[in-house]
């Protein structure tokens, strides 16, 4: 899909969904929701936080979208929420080998014990995010008689060896709270909005993520179709190219991909987005990674040959050798690979840029 297809496709969504009025959204009424997936760029919510604050600004804030408590997880994430437990948890990722359930987040968290309490409260830093209603995506394990309470919703089950289940749960006090008893507690998922016009921008990054790992979980088109996003932003291939190259097993990864998504979501349209170049250390010094060329050229054929929107993130960079230049300009991290916080923050303004473009 070009420029201009894209342009009056948003036009469709922002003008008749916000204007209008019409429901767009599972979750609300008159939201226009976006889900961004990736790898590590993605997961501290630097780039995809710029975005998401940009674009609410101009559409209008209908909640702050997927959260995840990733400090239980040990491992670094967004600083615009804030999670305490009073017990400790086992993680699991979908780029390592696990028997654990994991969501749409790429990452879940499971309890060591049959009882326990978590509490979070969003907006820790300067942004601000209304909430009203939420949703709870977890699993149960092991309960003869268990409860899973969150605020003042509850739910009670009898005799359930392993069970998966929602809970819709309302926000009404700064710190909402999740308790469970009888029963090993796995959060998925976890979803905070408002029922306030606008748009929702969930993302969620997974560090050293592929899109292979994606498609062998097997619960991603089950949590997809529950979110139904009207548009899906895939950030992935950087990791594809730092391993070993195979541009057939890539390709066929690639193509897996948008069929999962395209069968549990059929109304999302995808945004593929084109990675910019990086560099690789060999004997001390920083050599162009070729393989990311072959990376991008087999995203850009799929993206043509299925008549899908992409956004080149090396083009709205500079180009070729723009990780250099932005190097110079102390964007980037030593690695040559990851960016310092105000280069994915810069990153961040170019994708608002290229979605606002098309929408005016």
């Amino acid at each position: 899909m070009n420029f201009n297809q894209l342009k009056y496709s948003l036009l469709f969504i922002f003008n008749f969904k916000l204007i209008f009025g019409l429901p767009v959204s599972f979750f609300g009424q008159n939201q226009v929701t976006f889900l961004h997936l990736g790898d590590s760029h993605l997961q501290p919510n630097n780039l995809s936080g710029m975005t998401r604050y940009l674009l609410q600004k101009e559409i209008g804030n209908a909640g702050r979208g997927l959260i995840f408590p990733y400090v239980l997880a040990k491992t670094n994430g967004p600083k615009d929420f804030f999670f305490t437990s009073d017990i400790i948890w086992k993680s699991a990722w979908i780029t390592q080998h696990t028997d654990q359930t994991i969501g749409l987040t790429g990452i879940s968290i499971q309890s060591t014990t049959t009882k326990g309490n978590m509490s979070w409260s969003t907006g820790k830093d300067t942004l601000r995010y209304p909430a009203s209603t939420g949703t709870l995506v977890f699993e149960i394990k092991d309960c003869q008689q268990c409860t899973v309470r969150v605020n003042s919703s509850q739910k009670q089950y009898t005799n359930q060896d392993k069970l998966i289940d929602t809970m819709v749960f309302s926000i009404d006090q700064p710190t909402s709270k999740l308790s469970f008893d009888g029963a090993t507690f796995t959060l998925l998922d976890l979803i905070e909005l408002s029922d306030q016009n606008g748009l929702v921008y969930h993302s969620t990054g997974v560090a050293g993520a592929t899109f292979k790992n994606y498609n062998d979980n097997p619960q991603f088109k089950k949590s997809l179709a529950l979110l139904d996003p009207d548009y899906v932003i895939v950030s992935l291939g950087t990791n594809e190219s730092v391993k070993k190259w195979n541009s057939v097993a890539f390709d066929m990864e690639v193509n897996k991909f948008i069929d999962q998504v395209k069968s549990s979501s059929p109304s999302s349209k995808l945004i593929i987005v084109l990675p910019n170049e990086n560099y690789l250390k060999v004997n001390g010094n920083y050599v162009y990674n070729s393989r990311l060329d072959s990376v991008r050229t087999v995203l850009l054929s799929i993206a043509n040959k299925r008549n899908l929107l992409y956004y080149d993130q090396q083009e709205a960079m500079g180009g070729k050798g723009c990780m250099l230049e932005w190097k110079k300009q102390g964007l980037v991290n030593e690695d040559h690979i990851h960016f310092l916080k105000k280069g994915y923050q810069r990153q961040g303004r170019l994708l608002f840029e290229y979605l606002t473009k098309m929408i005016h």
